[in-house]
């Protein structure tokens, strides 16, 4: 919130302002759907998501523009986007060596065609994420360096550096949305591959329950080449592999459950101490306050409606603005005190646990 400038009058009955369009109604039915949407389409990748794409990007829309937080967002989260775009990079090279190597499997077996669907669509996303996430370092490198980003980068490379990001100048349209799907891209196309290439591996290793194919012989089985291995039958492999697979599934859906309770304590546990601390902050600052600065707001404060009826009329009005001005000059200097206590509080609080990428 800014103070009134020296002279000059505000107007105590003005409209408040209108909340900024950036900000969309949560109330409405059609933000609850793309809510919804979103959430389910990022599951495989929700926390780098979260952590790497949207939080960050709303940060600094919500900046808008101001160097003193632009700069410093924009720093932190350039370094955290060339982290997981390598961790992406590494993740799909290995998923796109594991389908390609797997695709030959159908090949020598009566396998159901959606198999080899699955794989093929994680060798392509696979393949996508590592072309994309080079995209996207070049879209970085022409960000300003880490040594560069700085309080003394000009003003015309900041603006420069906040189009780059978003996309938009006064308000977010299809560009910014747009641009949004593209930095999280890499990372969407590489859970993606991992997500269809364990899909397909299911589909292929339960092709006899899904042909409904009968149980067969042990003995008869070790003859057969189709979906055995040392004498065990398709359905047994097939058993073996669900066990497994299922208590992994269940391990990942714990964790996603652990991590989304651990992120809520956590943005709870930095709340609580900036508000408490504020409110120290304040406290020591109206005990430390001067006396003359109490006498001062006396004097000046009217006591009933025959005071402010007895001001001389002779007076001038710059006169009047002067006087009652002293006061939000007193005033100013606390809040800047504030304004710098509640930045060192951040700055504790970012420098206290940062979270990194885990896929």
């Amino acid at each position: 919130m800014s103070l009134p400038a020296m002279g000059e009058q505000v107007d105590l009955h003005a409209p408040a302002a209108a909340p900024s369009q950036d900000v969309p109604d949560p109330s409405s039915p059609l933000q609850s759907l793309q809510q919804f949407v979103l959430a389910v389409a990022t599951i495989p990748y929700r926390r780098a998501f979260k952590l790497y794409t949207w939080r960050p990007l709303r940060d600094i829309r919500a900046a808008k523009g101001d160097r003193r937080l632009l700069i410093p967002l924009v720093r932190d989260w350039k370094a955290d986007k060339y982290n997981e775009l390598q961790s992406v990079q590494v993740a799909a090279t290995f998923c796109g060596g594991a389908a390609f190597s797997s695709l030959p499997w159908s090949r020598t077996s009566n396998a159901i065609w959606i198999a080899d669907a699955l794989w093929f669509s994680s060798l392509v996303c696979s393949i996508f994420a590592i072309i994309t996430s080079i995209q996207t370092k070049s879209l970085l490198d022409d960000l300003p360096s880490r040594e560069q980003l700085t309080g003394t980068l000009p003003e015309l490379e900041v603006q420069r550096m906040r189009q780059t990001i978003l996309r938009y100048k006064k308000t977010p349209g299809i560009k910014h949305w747009i641009m949004v799907f593209v930095w999280q891209f890499p990372s969407m196309t590489m859970a993606y591959a991992w997500c269809t290439f364990i899909a397909g591996l299911t589909v292929y290793i339960c092709t006899p329950f899904i042909q409904r194919q009968p149980w067969q012989d042990r003995s008869k089985a070790g003859r057969r080449r189709t979906y055995s291995f040392q004498g065990l039958t398709g359905q047994q492999i097939a058993v073996v592999y669900l066990s497994f697979g299922l208590v992994g599934l269940l391990a990942y859906i714990c964790a996603m459950i652990f991590v989304y309770v651990g992120e809520k304590d956590y943005e709870r546990s930095i709340s609580h101490p900036r508000v408490s601390s504020l409110n120290n902050t304040r406290a020591s600052t109206n005990t430390n306050k001067g006396p003359h600065v109490d006498e001062l707001e006396a004097a000046l404060a009217p006591t009933n409606t025959k005071d402010q009826a007895e001001i001389p009329r002779d007076i001038t009005s710059s006169t009047i603005v002067e006087s009652t001005n002293l006061v939000p000059n007193a005033r100013a200097k606390t809040m800047i005190g504030l304004e710098n206590s509640d930045e060192l509080g951040l700055g504790v609080e970012q420098a206290r646990v940062k979270p990194r990428l885990l896929f």
